[in-house]
């Protein structure tokens, strides 16, 4: 076999590798925009929308703004990981991974890292089905106030 054979197929493979690379991150970044901009949605801190924009709604139609959360921010935090870990158990992902996102890993004193490690892998071990958000918000920010006191 010709040198010049070997690495035109060896070149071959290694753009089909680039290319399958390129395509599989496309994808996740196009499943990682679609599931940020739902959370930026349904997120108490979304912006109302522009009073002067679509003045064909009525107030009927409008739904109730969402009270003001009062929960403590590192309660917010645990929430957070708790709808992130529902999430990854419902696509599959695994725990390990789930641990490493950025809201686990990178807090910085390790009795805040295990809590919210603990905190991730009970409700990604969760038996049956998975809670409403208003159930789950209660659960996690009582837990939250019970065994972890504010930082």
């Amino acid at each position: 076999m010709s040198v010049f054979l070997r690495w035109g197929i060896f070149g071959i493979l290694g753009v089909a590798a680039l290319v399958y690379a390129y395509n599989a991150s496309k994808g996740m970044a196009e499943k990682r925009a679609a599931r940020d901009s739902v959370a930026a949605t349904s997120s108490p801190q979304a912006e109302p929308p522009d009073a002067e924009g679509d003045t064909a709604v009525t107030e009927e139609a409008e739904p109730e703004p969402e009270p003001a959360s009062t929960a403590a921010p590192h309660c917010e935090a645990e929430l957070v990981v708790a709808q992130r870990a529902l999430e990854a158990r419902r696509e599959g992902e695994a725990l390990d991974h789930l641990l490493r996102i950025q809201e686990i890993a990178w807090q910085e004193p390790p009795a805040r890292r295990q809590r919210l490690e603990k905190v991730a892998t009970s409700w990604y071990q969760l038996e049956g089905e998975e809670p409403i958000p208003e159930v789950l918000r209660i659960a996690v920010i009582s837990d939250c106030v019970r065994f972890s006191p504010a930082p």
